[in-house]
């Protein structure tokens, strides 16, 4: 399986990698559930939605990206 066959491809490469998708996944799930609030507007006609589609909105609309450490020297872009 490549990432490319996933339906979150693009928030994925986005964001750098799969590692970096799933961090950020991670840690924003924690807040949510801890009582942050959303950043783009849940579904309004579904009051079970789906959280982690909630945060790929969010990293979609360039709301949640990954800040590597300061310790670790961020990759290069090919500009």
């Amino acid at each position: 399986m490549t990432l490319v066959n996933t339906q979150y491809a693009e928030a994925i490469a986005k964001v750098g990698g799969y590692y970096n998708f799933v961090t950020i996944i991670n840690r924003r799930l924690k807040e949510l559930n801890n009582g942050a609030p959303p950043m783009v507007p849940p579904p309004a006609n579904d009051p079970n939605y789906d959280k982690i589609d909630l945060i790929v909105a969010e990293i979609e609309a360039g709301l949640l990206t990954y800040q590597y450490p300061e310790s670790v020297k961020a990759p290069a872009t090919n500009a």
